[in-house]
């Protein structure tokens, strides 16, 4: 009988044991299942990411090309870019390039007022974005930057967005100035960034405060109000000085631009907001390319920071889509290659390049990215790269 009782309870003990043994495996199972369906899911969220961040890509890339050739196009029409024209600005001998310019800050000043409506937490951090980038520039350097500047546009005949439109135009000695500009921006960085200034303004520094602040000014209104105001003044330009003695009769001979079947200033007013911004980083970006050599790039960690990641290169696809779309006004019109009589000697090309870069990397932006985009298109891509 006891042996009996024994023996049944070894029986309960073995099936308990069994028992046991089924659980674990199906808690084991249950958990392996568990994981699975958790890696799926990962997957599934980091095949949706990147599909997401591809398409961002490729619509950043085809933007940059799409308006930098629009922009090429039709600063080409409107004869802007040749160097007797902005010479001859300089001396308040033509007003072209005023009226264009007047006109794309107006349009520049609407479009922050539409941002700002539509999309203000992006303005907003934008904003932030330029303020933070510009804590090291003192008043000092914008009037060092911008006097630069000056010379160089006098002295090579071009700017940092004009000198692509000059090069697709076939401009031989646009090419000189493209290169003074690289050792412009390369004496920057090795003898200028890292001095200038070794500590941060406080936000309440005259130079980080925005006009509309300074004026207790709502945002909105001020550039409604001066965007509406600049435009007006350009197209009041007009009845002052007349078309006919703006534009270069040589090229108006040879088909380059007819004001009367094309709206070649008024198309390029509406080309520059959205897309000069950041032309002058063009330079920065090519000369950067140096610092995929580990040892430049050790020894110049801000022109490295310019050297990787789409965003940063979206300037230099901009600038080869400008040089594309002049080159594609200049054949249509049958005007390709400009005699050296639009532009400057070899020397005179190297030198305003040097200057002309020089000044804008001290300014933080050429004469389009200060006037027309504030910077802020520059201050994104910084940060965009530091995060790279």
């Amino acid at each position: 009988m006891e042996t009996q009782d024994n023996n049944k309870m070894a029986l309960e003990e073995t099936i308990d044991s069994e028992d046991t043994k089924i659980l674990r495996t199906n808690g084991k199972h249950s958990d392996d299942e568990n994981r699975f369906k958790l890696n799926i899911s990962k997957n599934s969220t980091k095949l949706s990411n990147d599909k997401t961040t591809n398409f961002s890509d490729t619509s950043t890339i085809l933007y940059a090309i799409i308006f930098g050739i629009l922009f090429g196009f039709f600063m080409n029409k409107g004869t802007v870019f040749v160097a007797p024209t902005i010479r001859k600005q300089m001396l308040f001998q033509r007003f072209a390039m005023l009226k264009m310019f007047l006109a794309a800050v107006g349009m520049s000043m609407l479009s922050v007022a539409l941002l700002s409506l539509c999309y203000n937490k992006l303005y907003t951090k934008i904003l932030n974005g330029y303020i933070e980038h510009n804590r090291r520039r003192g008043i000092l350097h914008y009037l060092l930057g911008g006097t630069l500047i000056g010379l160089g546009m006098v002295t090579c005949g071009s700017c940092p967005g004009t000198v692509f439109v000059q090069v697709g135009s076939g401009i031989i000695n646009s090419l000189f100035t493209c290169l003074g500009g690289l050792l412009g921006t390369y004496f920057y960085y090795i003898f200028v960034h890292e001095h200038v200034s070794r500590e941060n303004f406080p936000s309440t520094s005259l130079v980080l405060r925005r006009v509309p602040d300074l004026l207790h000014i709502p945002s909105l209104v001020f550039h409604i109000v001066f965007g509406v105001l600049l435009l007006g003044t350009s197209i009041g330009l007009e009845f002052v000085v007349s078309w006919k003695s703006d534009l270069n009769d040589n090229l108006l001979r040879k088909g380059t631009l007819n004001p009367y079947r094309a709206f070649g200033h008024i198309f390029g007013m509406a080309a520059w907001p959205p897309s000069i911004c950041g032309v002058s980083s063009a330079f920065t970006v090519l000369a950067a390319q140096l610092c995929r050599i580990k040892k430049i790039g050790q020894a110049l960690p801000s022109l490295n920071s310019f050297a990787f990641g789409l965003m940063n290169h979206v300037a230099l696809l901009f600038a080869l889509g400008a040089i594309v779309g002049s080159a594609l006004s200049s054949s249509l019109s049958q005007t390709i290659p400009l005699g050296a009589e639009n532009g400057t000697n070899i020397v005179s090309s190297l030198v305003g390049g040097f200057l002309l870069l020089l000044g804008a990397r001290c300014a933080g932006g050429c004469t389009s990215g200060q006037g027309i985009s504030g910077r802020h298109f520059e201050a994104r891509l910084r940060s965009n790269s530091d995060q790279l």
